[in-house]
């Protein structure tokens, strides 16, 4: 959803939409690397606008279809996030490299009096992914030697038993250098 600034009224707006579909892939194919999926996302937002500073205010509830990393297997993470943010028209002296001060930081910056809402929305999920997902803190994963699912059962590998591809490595080396 975009918004034109100028047309925020003077005492704000509300609203509430659902972002359900592939709305997400335009944005995922820009970050590369996580492939997951939305769940449809229930967006309320609240927006207010002072001259040319626009405070948004939104919550945002959806879940995210992921795989476990340590097991692989398919779970649900449910994301809740609430944030706001303050934008200010983008300036025109990109030219002049400057420090960013402190208050700087607490802004963003909106060009052609359009605000691509869904974009904020797709950052904010993102925030929420783990690096690491798993399925549950107890997850304990596959077996290095057969790959067999630890969680569903125990497989009849022995512990300490090494990969006979990688015996070679058990003899190797390192000679320090002084």
């Amino acid at each position: 959803m975009k918004i034109q600034v100028s047309l925020i009224p003077e005492e704000g707006q509300q609203f509430q939409y659902t972002l359900d579909g592939d709305w997400y892939r335009e944005y995922l194919q820009k970050g590369g690397g996580i492939d997951f999926r939305i769940q449809p996302a229930r967006i309320a937002a609240e927006i207010h606008k002072i001259l040319e500073t626009v405070t948004l205010d939104i919550s945002v509830e959806t879940a995210l279809d992921l795989d476990c990393g340590r097991c692989l297997e398919p779970f649900t993470l449910p994301v809740q996030s609430g944030f706001r943010y303050t934008l200010v028209a983008a300036r025109d002296d990109e030219d002049q490299k400057t420090e960013l001060a402190d208050e700087d930081i607490s802004f963003g910056y909106y060009q052609d009096d359009l605000i691509d809402l869904d974009a904020l929305i797709y950052e904010q999920i993102m925030l929420q992914v783990p690096i690491k997902p798993l399925c549950a803190e107890a997850c304990r994963g596959l077996c290095a030697q057969c790959g067999a699912n630890l969680n569903a059962a125990p497989c009849a590998c022995r512990p300490g038993t090494v990969d006979s591809r990688l015996e070679a490595l058990m003899k190797f080396k390192v000679k320090k250098q002084n």
